[in-house]
């Protein structure tokens, strides 16, 4: 029997991929979490063969949780999804070691073969990703950081998901000071939320993850 540990905060979709994963008597659930920190725990408790880890999460993204079951000595394999095609990711995932990538508009087909594969000892990237990779490999290599040391500092809190007030504690400024990091950080990279704040600084690289 394989043991599954299933993290993804959207539960609609979370209950999909339980669904489709119980139709396979070989495969078993033992545990769901929408959050990081508690992936992290239910990893050390439970040792599962297989985290499917989804990489936006509420309180630490899906690399960083992977990165520290991976310091503890886990060995379970872990198969990163996300919803955006940022090439930039599968080398932060080289850098942790994650054993596959996928996009959550593959198949679940493409689930299965990515977990043979890993539980085999292979690592598995999506064909789309790496179709979009070879495309645009030289023009996001290329694309410059325009952030000061300070709103590197920021942008990287900003998708750890801190609020002002806890930047401005960290980091030992005022809160008005991160709104206007804030607000000149968003300027540079041409966007109007947090959200394109962080897709935008993943593209570029700018968010160390």
């Amino acid at each position: 029997m394989i043991k599954v540990l299933l993290v993804d905060d959207h539960t609609i979709f979370r209950q999909c991929i339980a669904t489709k994963i119980k139709e396979h008597p070989e495969y078993k659930i033992i545990a769901e979490t929408g959050s990081g920190i508690a992936s992290i725990e239910l990893a050390q408790q439970l040792n599962p063969d297989v985290i499917i880890m989804d990489i936006s999460l509420p309180d630490i993204n899906g690399i960083e949780a992977s990165r520290r079951i991976k310091e503890k000595g886990i060995g379970s394999k872990i198969i990163l999804l996300s919803m955006y095609k940022y090439t930039e990711i599968i080398n932060h995932s080289d850098d942790v070691e994650i054993e596959a990538y996928l996009l959550k508009e593959d198949t679940f087909e493409d689930l299965i073969y990515a977990i043979n594969a890993v539980l085999q000892g292979n690592r598995y990237v999506s064909s789309s990703l790496l179709k979009h990779k070879s495309k645009s490999s030289a023009c996001s290599q290329s694309l410059p950081s325009t952030l000061s040391a300070r709103e590197q500092e920021i942008t990287e809190l900003i998708s750890e998901g801190l609020t002002t007030k806890e930047i401005a504690q960290r980091l030992c400024i005022s809160a008005k000071t991160v709104e206007t990091h804030r607000a000149r950080i968003m300027e540079k990279l041409k966007v109007k939320n947090v959200a394109e704040l962080i897709k935008q600084a993943i593209r570029l690289g700018i968010i160390k993850i």
